[in-house]
């Protein structure tokens, strides 16, 4: 009986161990999103096979189809270091989970125009925000998409500031273009009076055809956007949270070539020049723009309702 009893205490406590280090024993899963035609998983094994050998355990790097799916991947538990774009972190950040910021990329300081939103219009009526705030009933805006960053959450956040705290209540209609480029170019066929894209995409387009300055008009432009962090696994060791945090902050002096690799599956990061931690104060910069106060909550609650009904 005696012995009987001992067996069945190791193997509960066998199974107890087993459980402890399950999070250690299984493949780290490092996921990112994909945008366009870039799953971006090519840009990420550099990294993952660098995590291979400081941990010594496999690395499954896993791209998902859109930021709405990567989100709930996120929630799911069912990632252990993310690479997420800003919209989906401050939707991430609204809710309980396991995931904690580490580390963003960030942009050295002579940057110039790196990564903003730009507003737009071909409607000659409308000469200002001012103008765009009371002739919105009368006007068509187009966003991107509804996991957009530049060209959905900070036009919104704008929109917000100067008193438009629902672009769908207050305007005529409010459609998405797809991407950046499609948006823009609905604009220059006047499908719409007004779009929020990307300045990565808008500079491009004038630096290839100078006429379409003279086609349409710029509200707006941002400030420079913070880049998205990476999101780490609160169930990992603390041990290794260490680990990753520090390969990550340490890349531009150690393993530049994992760093540039990151960077060339981003385009708002080509002027970044290393990972830097991030600190409570990342969601200030979405809490007020131009001085004004923005519905910052209500609207990652609204996008994040939207996406999810999709």
């Amino acid at each position: 009986m005696n012995r009987t009893r001992i067996i069945i205490g190791l193997l509960i406590n066998i199974s107890l161990f087993q459980t402890g280090c399950k999070k250690s024993a299984e493949t780290l899963r490092v996921a990112t999103y994909t945008y366009a035609t870039n799953d971006r998983i090519e840009n990420l094994r550099p990294l993952s096979k660098k995590l291979e050998e400081l941990l010594e355990r496999q690395v499954e790097t896993i791209s998902y189809p859109d930021v709405t799916s990567f989100v709930k991947g996120i929630e799911s538990n069912d990632v252990d270091v993310a690479l997420i774009n800003t919209l989906g972190y401050l939707e991430v950040s609204l809710s309980a989970n396991t995931k904690a910021p580490i580390a963003a990329l960030k942009v050295k300081k002579n940057a110039v125009d790196n990564y903003k939103t730009v507003l737009l219009t071909n409607n000659a009526g409308v000469k200002d925000l001012t103008t765009l705030k009371n002739k919105a009933d009368s006007l068509s805006i187009l966003f991107v998409n509804k996991g957009s960053t530049s060209g959905n959450l900070v036009p919104r956040l704008l929109l917000s500031s100067i008193g438009i705290k629902s672009p769908e209540a207050k305007f005529k209609t409010v459609k998405y273009g797809g991407n950046h480029t499609s948006t823009f170019n609905k604009l220059l066929k006047k499908e719409t009076d007004v779009c929020a894209i990307g300045s990565n995409e808008y500079y491009k387009q004038i630096k290839d055809n100078n006429a379409l300055l003279e086609q349409t008009k710029v509200l707006w432009i941002s400030e420079e956007i913070p880049l998205g962090p990476v999101l780490i696994n609160n169930e990992l060791s603390a041990r290794e949270k260490k680990k990753i945090t520090n390969l990550l902050l340490n890349l531009h002096e150690e393993n530049t070539a994992v760093l540039e690799s990151i960077k060339e599956g981003w385009s708002e990061a080509k002027q970044a020049d290393r990972f830097h931690p991030v600190t409570d104060s990342y969601n200030d910069d979405f809490r007020k723009i131009n001085k004004n106060s923005t519905d910052l909550s209500d609207i990652l609650e609204l996008l994040k309702q939207q996406r999810h009904r999709q």
